[in-house]
C-alpha cells in the first residue's frame, strides 16, 4: 500500500532529462456517451479524461504516458460487450474504467476478465458483481478477480433510504416499482426488504419495462393502493415520467429512488412541481464541502464541459487514478520499467493493494473488489433543485 503513495509523490519529479522515450499505456473507458443516459456517461468520460491529463502533466509514472480510449455503449449491453472485446484485443490496454450501469457490466465484465484486464467501475451498484449472484443464500463469493469498483452497493443504498423513511420521516407504507434491469430490480428488492423489516408495509410491488412512457394503469394501481410513497428502482427516463403522470392524476405523494434518478433529467421529465420533494440516495459521498474535491471541481469547471460532473464524475476520476497507480506500482517493482510478460496480471495484482486519498476520500479495495470507503449521500429536490440532506452517511445495519 505504501508503494502507491511513493509513486504518487515521485510523479512530481521530472523524467531523467527526457532521455528515454515514453511508453504509452492505454486506459479504456466504457459509458453511455449518447442516448438517454448520456449526461451521466459523459461526466464519467470527462472526469477520467481529467485524471489522465493530470497524471501525464505530473508524470505520475516515470517513463509512462497514459492515453484514454473512450467508447460509447449507449446503455446497450451488446455494444458494451463489443467494446470489451476491442479493449481486450488492444495489447497496449492495461485497464478499463466503467461501465456506468450494472446491467451493462454483467455483459462486459466476463469478456474483460477472460482477457485479464483490470476494470474499475465508478457507478455499478449491483452487489452480485463483487459478491456473486447468490450472495443472499450462499454468502459472498467473488466472481471476477479483475473487477473492482469505487462506489457503494445497493445492499447499502436501498436499506439506508428505507431506514431513513421509517425512522426519520415515519412513512408507514409504500408502493415499490422497478424496471426489469439488474440494477433497478436489485435496488428495489434491497429497499423493500429493509422497509418491511423496519415495520413498513409494501402495498404494491410492480415491474415496468425500460423505455415505458405510458404509466396510466400503474398510476391507477398506486392510487387504489393508497400508498403514501412511491419508491422507484431504476433510471430517470422512466422515473421522471412516472412522477409527472402521478401528479397529473392528482396522486400527490412523494417519490423516492436511488442514484440513477439523482440528475437533472429526472427534474426535467417530472416537471418542477411533480419533482418537488423527491428523495434520492447516491452511492457515494456528496463532494459539496469535501476539501479533497476542490481541485477536481475547479479543473472540471475550467475545462468547460457541457455536462456537470454529477455524482459519479469524482468516482470516475478516482477509478482512473487507481488504475494508473497500479501501473506505477508495477513499474516501481520492475526496476523502473514495464515488464515484458504478464503485464495485465501484474496490474490487477497491484490494483488489489492500491491505497490513496483521492477526490472522494480514501480509496482502497477489500478482497471482493469493493471500496473500503462505503458512503451514502441523501438528496431532496427543493425549489426545483437537488439539495444535499446528508453528505455522508452509513446504513446502521452495515
Amino acid at each position: 500500500m505504501l508503494t502507491a503513495t511513493v509513486v504518487l509523490l515521485a510523479g512530481c519529479s521530472v523524467l531523467g532529462g527526457g532521455a528515454q522515450p515514453l511508453k504509452v499505456v492505454t486506459i479504456g473507458l466504457d459509458s453511455p456517451l449518447s442516448g438517454d443516459l448520456a449526461e451521466a456517461g459523459l461526466s464519467i468520460k470527462n472526469s477520467a479524461e481529467l485524471a489522465v491529463a493530470r497524471a501525464n502533466e505530473k508524470r505520475l509514472v516515470p517513463g509512462v504516458r497514459f492515453e484514454l480510449d473512450p467508447r460509447d455503449d449507449a446503455g446497450d449491453p451488446a455494444r458494451a460487450k463489443a467494446n470489451a472485446a476491442a479493449f481486450a484485443a488492444n495489447q497496449a490496454m492495461l485497464g478499463v474504467v466503467g461501465p456506468y450501469s450494472s446491467s451493462v457490466a454483467l455483459e462486459m465484465t466476463p469478456v474483460l476478465a477472460e482477457a485479464g484486464l483490470a476494470q474499475v467501475s465508478p457507478s455499478n451498484t449491483l452487489p452480485a458483481l463483487t459478491w456473486g449472484p447468490d450472495y443472499r443464500g450462499a454468502g459472498k463469493n467473488r466472481p471476477y478477480g479483475t473487477y473492482f469498483r469505487t462506489v457503494t452497493t445497493d445492499a447499502i443504498q436501498g436499506p439506508y433510504l428505507a431506514d431513513f423513511l421509517r425512522q426519520t420521516v415515519q412513512v408507514p407504507n409504500a408502493a415499490v416499482i422497478s424496471d426489469t434491469k439488474a440494477y433497478g430490480k436489485s435496488l428495489a428488492d434491497e429497499f423493500a426488504g429493509q422497509f418491511e423489516y423496519a415495520g413498513g408495509k409494501v402495498l404494491l410491488r410492480k415491474n415496468v419495462e425500460p423505455g415505458t412512457t405510458d404509466f396510466t394503469a400503474l398510476v391507477q394501481q398506486i392510487k387504489s393502493a393508497k400508498a403514501q410513497l412511491v419508491y422507484y428502482g431504476g433510471e430517470s427516463p422512466e422515473a421522471g415520467r412516472l412522477a409527472a403522470q402521478l401528479a397529473a392524476a392528482g396522486v400527490r405523494i412523494p417519490v423516492a429512488g436511488g442514484d440513477a434518478i439523482h440528475n437533472e433529467e429526472y427534474v426535467h421529465l417530472a416537471g418542477a412541481a411533480a419533482a418537488e420533494g423527491t428523495l434520492a440516495t447516491s452511492a457515494g459521498i456528496a463532494i459539496d464541502n469535501l476539501a479533497s474535491a476542490y481541485a477536481y471541481v475547479d479543473a472540471y469547471k475550467a475545462a468547460g464541459y457541457a455536462v456537470p460532473h454529477g455524482p459519479y464524475g469524482p468516482y470516475a476520476y478516482d477509478s482512473a487514478w487507481a488504475l494508473m497507480l497500479a501501473v506505477g506500482d508495477v513499474v516501481a517493482k520492475n526496476d523502473g520499467a514495464l515488464p515484458d510478460r504478464d503485464l495485465r496480471k501484474a496490474v490487477t495484482t497491484a490494483l488489489q493493494d492500491v491505497s490513496f486519498f483521492g477526490v472522494t476520500g480514501e480509496v482502497s479495495f477489500d478482497r471482493y473488489g469493493d471500496n473500503y470507503n462505503q458512503s451514502i449521500s441523501l438528496y431532496k429536490i427543493e425549489n426545483g433543485k437537488w439539495a444535499t440532506l446528508v453528505s455522508s452517511g452509513r446504513w446502521a445495519g452495515h
